[in-house]
């Protein structure tokens, strides 16, 4: 065999694995999302990807490999997308005179910009982040893909209000985290409420009234610091 078919086979072994890791990562999205993680069996996963389970062991080892691989894999995209925005946001009006919805706005619209899109794999993947973001289990591949772009925001609404202390910024971040999964994952408590045995519902709707909730909360919360400073 020639060098050029050896490049010409090497490349399309590549393609291959990558395209098999990617379907690999979309079907334990998907079966984590719906079933949760400690259910989901390396077999199942490899069914839903038309693949084996050796498959899933060549390119990530153990189950727990898959799953910070499954969390990794958009969280970057999306902390790229908030970080690109409040830089923006800063650059237009200076990095110490944000407001603090923008700044809101930032964090929130490029996730439902990303749900609202067409790659069904990110509605998968706000429902496996939505009901897995607490676990214990998953604290340190959480804190690994989003601690810096939370660290970064709770510094910009610190300075949008500075009568904001540390641990109410921390608290207020933790508040908007929880109203934010809570909008984003199909719960069936709040469909039953409704009286709604459908799914979600509009992430429009969600939207427009999610920014004004937390964005009052957190300044409710910034007048609380300063009367404690008082």
């Amino acid at each position: 065999m020639g060098n050029s078919e050896v490049a010409s086979s090497t490349k399309r072994s590549s393609s291959y694995n990558v395209a098999t890791r990617g379907r690999l990562l979309d079907a334990a999205e998907r079966l984590f999302a719906e079933n949760g993680i400690e259910t989901v069996t390396l077999k199942e996963i490899a069914l839903e990807a038309d693949a084996n389970v050796g498959q899933i062991v060549y390119h990530f080892g153990q189950k727990e490999e898959l799953i910070r691989d499954v969390v990794l894999r958009r969280a970057g995209v999306i902390s790229d997308e908030r970080m690109q925005l409040l830089q923006s946001y800063e650059q237009l009006v200076g990095a110490d005179s944000v407001a603090l919805e923008p700044v809101v706005r930032a964090f929130i619209d490029p996730y439902f910009a990303r749900l609202r899109g067409e790659d069904p794999g990110w509605r998968s993947y706000a429902l496996f982040i939505g009901r897995n973001v607490w676990n214990g289990q998953l604290s340190a591949v959480i804190s690994e893909a989003f601690n810096p772009t939370a660290v970064r925001f709770i510094a910009a609404m610190r300075t949008a209000l500075p009568g904001l202390s540390e641990e109410a910024a921390v608290r207020a971040f933790q508040f908007l985290l929880a109203s934010l999964y809570g909008a984003t994952t199909n719960d069936t408590r709040i469909n039953s409420l409704l009286g709604d045995d459908g799914g979600m519902a509009e992430y429009d709707a969600y939207q427009e009234v999610l920014i004004p909730f937390v964005v009052g909360g957190i300044r409710a919360m910034g007048r609380m610091s300063d009367q404690d400073v008082q």
